[in-house]
């Protein structure tokens, strides 16, 4: 497999640049946008920036998601995500820049989500909001692309079962919405690489 390196970044603008997303028209739910955070690390390896939301929350409790959250009256997509990933992990947002919009999600808990791909330039100390979060990591990008993920699996929801991408690193195991947004984030570093 080859390296996500600055040359495969410089793919994936183009290829986010040139590719519109699918935006659904739902109102009756709720908008939401999250980041896709690309961070470098200190061996010059690219990877994501995940948290581990808190267990008292209401929706999505304990899960693995990207920092983002729910778009106030009057804000657009992108104010939204810059401003929930500062709020929730502490990333300034001087220090975001935005390469591409994903397609749509709707959330079985009645949000409709506008995933962001962005790199964040600046390391930075992260910083809690604790009431959401409890921990914030990065993984590299290739240990998610390893042959072993995404594992997939049936789960099921109300009366049926639905495939579901479930990825591995460490102790951590990554499914539910923030999977499938992986996963077709993914799917675009693999056409950089």
């Amino acid at each position: 497999m080859r390296r996500f390196d600055d040359a495969a970044l410089a793919r994936l603008r183009a290829i986010a640049a040139a590719r519109p997303a699918i935006e659904i028209d739902a109102p009756q739910f709720r908008r939401a946008a999250v980041l896709i955070p690309l961070v470098r690390g200190g061996d010059g390896d690219w990877s994501l920036v995940f948290t581990q939301r808190s267990d008292k929350l209401a929706a999505h409790a304990g899960q693995i998601a990207f920092p983002g959250g729910a778009v106030e009256s009057g804000e657009t997509l992108e104010a939204a995500v810059v401003r929930e990933a500062e709020e929730e992990v502490g990333i300034p947002p001087r220090t975001v820049e935005l390469i591409g919009r994903l397609d749509d999600v709707i959330t079985n808990s009645g949000f409709l989500v506008a995933p962001f791909a962005a790199v964040v330039h600046d390391r930075v100390e992260y910083v809690l909001q604790q009431s959401e979060v409890v921990e914030v990591f990065e993984v590299p990008i290739e240990a998610l692309l390893e042959e072993r993920n995404p594992e997939v699996r049936y789960v099921p929801f109300r009366t049926r079962h639905y495939p579901a991408y479930f990825y591995h690193y460490g102790r951590y195991e990554i499914w539910g919405l923030t999977g499938r947004m992986l996963k077709a984030f993914l799917d675009l570093v693999w056409l950089a690489l």
